[in-house]
């Protein structure tokens, strides 16, 4: 027999005030009995029980610093077996952005039309949410404060024309175009491009149906620009990776905004973006972001999606309540108390089983998936380890890490 609880009563031949029960409970190994005894004090005149206390039988401390004893070099040897972690696929590769810099660039052309960078110049970067049916989607830009402009007139020019001729012909702005650098050095032409002066005070853009713009002598307009590009493949899973320029294009990103005055004649603007460094959870990361909530951290695992630039993770840690708690991604926490562990184990031996899937762990989502397995002594269905599986769709991550059971309250 794997488990017993027996009870019995005994009561005192020379009093009829003291009850005893007698408690018997079998648990864990085949050695492993734990007794007590509850002393019972009556009180028949008022007919309710006056005292209640337990007390250890002799020989149970024996017993159960013994069967710690055992538990201790049961758990050395299987530390001693636990399998080396599996790692296998590439790691993300950050790019080192401080030894890159975003060039500021001078409008170039035989247009009169002059294009300049505003101090507060920026280039915002969007995507899709999902790809099309034909894998590809669109990568947006937005390109702020680009101040338009007329160049002043020479004095050789103005001395060569005509008394008849004005001095200073109206010039507009007849097309524009934005133009994208790909990793080969060439360019080729964005999609959807429009246009609108600067909002003020947080207002809405409003973007110009008509793509031509009167630029007058001696003043200065600034400008937003906007369109987006169709690559292949699929965007960021999240708002962190859609919020930049997608993996395939070039670092820094270039853009080459291309205007054509009502004189035909062209001016260019090259304009740069620079992503940001992609904020990747590490062990450090989790401790510091957790730490009002972590006693101490046992294990920190991850795969690296290299397809997304995304992270997938797993820990377990002991909480300021030296409970055991597991957390993977989508916020998902398992906590376990002694009590909780030793059900665990209860159940382990009833099913003759060494593991246990930890199904509330189970987390999946755009080809990321994380599992948790309870692993069991087979001789004493103990539990002393965890199992930890990571997939993504570019790495897999597997390791075992053994449970602070002495630790756990």
């Amino acid at each position: 027999m794997n488990w017993f609880i027996e009870t019995k009563w005994e009561y005192d031949t020379i009093s009829n005030k003291d009850l005893f029960i007698i408690c018997n409970l079998k648990t864990g190994s085949n050695d492993q009995v734990l007794s007590k005894k509850l002393h019972i004090l009556l009180d028949h005149s008022r007919m309710r029980i006056r005292k209640g206390e337990i007390t250890h039988l002799l020989g149970e401390t024996i017993n159960s610093t013994a069967r710690t004893d055992q538990q201790r070099q049961r758990l050395q040897e299987l530390a001693s077996k636990l399998p080396s972690p599996k790692q296998t696929g590439p790691h993300i590769v950050l790019i080192d952005t401080q030894n890159l810099k975003v060039a500021k660039h001078e409008c170039e052309g035989e247009s009169l039309i002059r294009m300049a960078c505003g101090n507060t110049n920026t280039v915002t970067a969007g995507q899709d949410m999902r790809p099309s049916e034909n894998n590809t989607f669109r990568q947006y830009f937005a390109i702020t404060h680009i101040i338009f402009s007329k160049k002043p007139t020479v004095l050789p020019e103005i001395l060569q024309q005509k008394r008849s001729v004005p001095v200073e012909k109206p010039i507009s702005v007849a097309n524009l175009t934005v133009f994208y650098q790909i990793h080969d050095g060439s360019w080729r032409e964005c999609q959807d491009i429009a246009i609108a002066p600067i909002a003020i005070r947080n207002e809405e853009p409003k973007w110009l149906t008509d793509s031509i713009i009167n630029i007058e002598p001696d003043k200065l307009f600034s400008f937003m620009i906007r369109g987006n590009i169709r690559l292949k493949g699929e965007p960021g899973t999240d708002n962190q990776t859609r919020a930049r320029i997608h993996k395939s294009l070039p670092q820094p990103f270039k853009l080459k905004i291309v205007i054509t005055d009502n004189f035909t004649k062209q001016c260019s603007l090259v304009v740069e973006q620079l992503n940001k460094p992609i904020d990747l959870i590490t062990r450090e990361s989790f401790l510091k972001s957790n730490q009002s909530y972590i006693n101490e951290l046992v294990a920190f695992i991850y795969a690296d999606d290299c397809e997304h630039d995304e992270r997938v993770f797993m820990a377990m840690y002991l909480n300021k309540e030296n409970e055991l708690v597991l957390k993977s991604p989508g916020s998902y926490f398992y906590n376990f108390e002694r009590k909780a562990l030793r059900t665990m184990e209860f159940n382990a031996r009833q099913n003759q089983t060494p593991e246990i899937n930890l199904d509330r762990m189970h987390y999946q989502y755009a080809g990321q998936e994380t599992k948790a397995f309870a692993i069991f002594d087979p001789e004493t269905y103990m539990f002393y380890a965890i199992r930890f599986e990571l997939s993504t769709s570019t790495s897999k991550t597997e390791e075992t890490v053994l449970i602070p059971i002495e630790k756990i309250k």
